[in-house]
């Protein structure tokens, strides 16, 4: 939260706080005013070009996401009949919003790689399926013979159907917030 004090004319900052951009309905700002500050106070945010007046309450308001842009806005308030205050310079960082855009998934993308983890089966020299043990790290013996033997859909390798699942289980989890 941005905190302001407003002496007499004079308005400053009276927080640390990193301000980054792009951020709607987040921002919040407080102001402290000296006894002569009464009645209807309106702070006035600028972006260089653009003002917008917001109508404290209890001192208190929304900064509008209009005006927080890199590199800096400016905060400023006024009352009464015109009793005016100095602008103070808020500077904000570039964020990682991009408007109109949707990130993209690395390359390759997260369900390629959780794929490209997972072993093939192969018959091993005993003539035996050998699966992927993931909690071991290592092909085991599935004590399964490949000789004659016809996979079944589903449990000896991935169906489309299977793919899906695990596309979603994926999905979930990051999107979810398990990583």
């Amino acid at each position: 939260m941005l905190e302001f004090n407003v002496k007499n004319q004079i308005i400053s900052r009276a927080d640390s706080f990193d301000v980054v951009a792009d951020s709607k309905g987040y921002l919040k700002a407080t102001f402290a005013f000296t006894e002569e500050w009464s009645g209807d106070i309106i702070a006035i945010f600028g972006n260089g070009s653009e003002y917008y007046s917001v109508i404290l309450a209890e001192g208190m308001c929304t900064v509008p996401w209009e005006v927080i842009k890199a590199p800096f806005f400016t905060v400023s308030a006024v009352c009464g009949d015109r009793i005016t205050a100095n602008a103070v310079k808020v500077n904000v960082e570039k964020s990682g919003f991009v408007e109109g855009k949707t990130p993209k998934e690395p390359t390759p993308d997260v369900y390629t790689q959780v794929l490209s983890m997972a072993k093939q089966p192969y018959i091993g020299e005993n003539g035996n399926w050998y699966v992927w043990d993931a909690e071991n790290k290592a092909f085991a013996d599935s004590g399964t013979k490949a000789m004659g033997y016809t996979p079944k859909k589903g449990e000896d390798y991935w169906t489309d159907a299977d793919k899906v699942e695990i596309k979603a289980y994926v999905d979930e989890a990051i999107l979810g917030g398990a990583w």
